[in-house]
């Protein structure tokens, strides 16, 4: 019971340590973490590995793929190269009933030539004449394994054929994202910034886009390679391993005394019929899946270059419109810087005219005062004049004198405010009457 449990436990861990998805996700993790610390610092790795959500799960995907080839080719390295001398010893004749005993001298084996292809091989056919109790037919259950073996073979390349197929597609996929986001941005930026300015943000992201494509093809063209060369060899290992079984079986068993009869024989000769033409319907269909999936290539082909002259011809459509509206409103957005340097060099001219007819109004202003201030000074000393006048006068007495002195002084001020337009009118001086007037 232990050792059974003990087994169960080495076949699940030997399961999980050939699981591809395991594998591929460290690989892939390990890869991204060596971008990220900046041990891989080229510029093409950032761009066609970390530039776009669908470059890492392309490059997730290629991983899976490569570590199961790898672990399919970890296997063929390691497996042990076997006879069947090695594991059944010389050829020599053995009856049917010691099936058993040879069945018993396999399971005594190592376990890596038990369980490696002859050994599994040459245990099913043992196996097979034991419950038949005969070695008729043996040679025919020989090639119904190796059929089943090249099926058992070829299913195992089936999680790199889904990975090789999908990969291209989520390449094509991320080109579309990248182009639909790219006309977009475009749609959205042609009334912000310049026609140029656009047409470049576009372009950048269409390269981005591309990559995506490019890529997935690389990616998928090595992934192809590496299977075909793997399946080459897995194929070839199958290849001695039918050969050498038929060479260990053929003829060791002792055949029986019915083997002359003739309804055996007749059984022997409908089997081979039906045998030959199964052969012919496989063959008839494997013929017809090579012509569908050639169909299939071709019609993805056309639609690959459908699709992509279709894109063509929408992103230049788009950029044509695109760059008449933005003609337009560049035109619409001139007419109105010209209105409106129009309107301000009017405001300007405005302005500058009222301002010179300000500054000659300024003008004339200050001759004016100038004038009045001349003609106060003058005012001033006259009446300066005037009070000494009349002190003197009064000191001498000769008033008569006086009054034709001050007289004559105001009309010289009369003159003199005359030549100052808009001032006041002439001073008048008004004879006082004194009481000397009488005398």
């Amino acid at each position: 019971m232990a050792k059974s449990k003990k087994q169960n436990n080495d076949s699940v861990s030997l399961a999980i340590m050939k699981w591809p998805v395991l594998w591929g996700g460290v690989v892939t993790a390990a890869f991204y973490m060596a971008i990220s610390a900046g041990h891989l610092q080229h510029p093409l790795i950032t761009r066609y590995f970390a530039s776009h959500p669908v470059e890492y799960i392309a490059t997730t995907m290629f991983f899976v793929g490569l570590a199961a080839l790898l672990i399919k080719f970890l296997i063929l390295l390691f497996q042990p190269k076997v006879t069947g001398e090695m594991i059944l010893g010389p050829i020599r004749a053995t009856s049917i009933e010691q099936c058993p005993d040879l069945l018993a001298a396999i399971a005594e084996k190592p376990g890596s030539i038990r369980r490696s292809s002859l050994g599994r091989r040459l245990s099913d056919a043992i196996d097979y004449v034991r419950r038949r109790g005969s070695a008729e037919n043996l040679d025919q259950h020989l090639r119904v394994l190796a059929e089943q073996a090249g099926e058992r073979s070829a299913s195992g390349y089936s999680l790199v054929r889904i990975v090789i197929s999908t990969i291209p597609i989520l390449g094509f996929l991320g080109t579309v994202i990248g182009i639909t986001r790219a006309v977009a941005e475009l749609a959205q930026l042609v009334g912000d910034i310049s026609f140029e300015q656009a047409i470049n943000s576009v372009v950048s992201g269409l390269s981005v886009a591309f990559d995506t494509t490019a890529l997935a093809l690389a990616l998928s063209i090595v992934l192809m390679f590496a299977m075909f060369f793997v399946s080459r060899w897995e194929a070839a290992r199958l290849t001695d391993v039918e050969r050498e079984a038929e060479q260990t079986l053929i003829g060791r068993f002792e055949s029986t005394s019915n083997a002359e009869d003739p309804g055996v024989l007749a059984i022997r000769q409908i089997g081979l019929e039906v045998s030959r033409h199964t052969d012919t319907l496989v063959e008839r269909q494997a013929e017809i899946w090579n012509r569908s999936i050639e169909a299939a290539n071709e019609r993805w082909s056309v639609m690959a270059t459908t699709t992509e002259k279709q894109l063509e011809t929408a992103l230049s459509r788009a950029l044509h419109s695109s760059a008449r509206a933005h003609a337009e409103l560049l035109e619409a957005a001139e007419e109105r810087a010209r209105d409106d340097r129009r309107e301000i060099l009017q405001i300007t001219n405005d302005a500058a005219g009222a301002a010179a007819v300000q500054q000659q109004e300024m003008s004339r202003q200050t001759e004016l005062l100038l004038g009045v201030v001349n003609a106060t000074e003058q005012v001033i000393k006259l009446e300066e004049t005037l009070n000494q006048n009349l002190q003197s006068l009064r000191k001498s007495g000769d008033f008569d004198q006086a009054i034709n002195s001050l007289a004559a002084a105001i009309s010289l001020l009369n003159s003199r405010i005359g030549q100052s337009p808009g001032l006041a009118s002439p001073v008048r001086l008004q004879r006082p009457e004194t009481p000397g007037d009488a005398a």
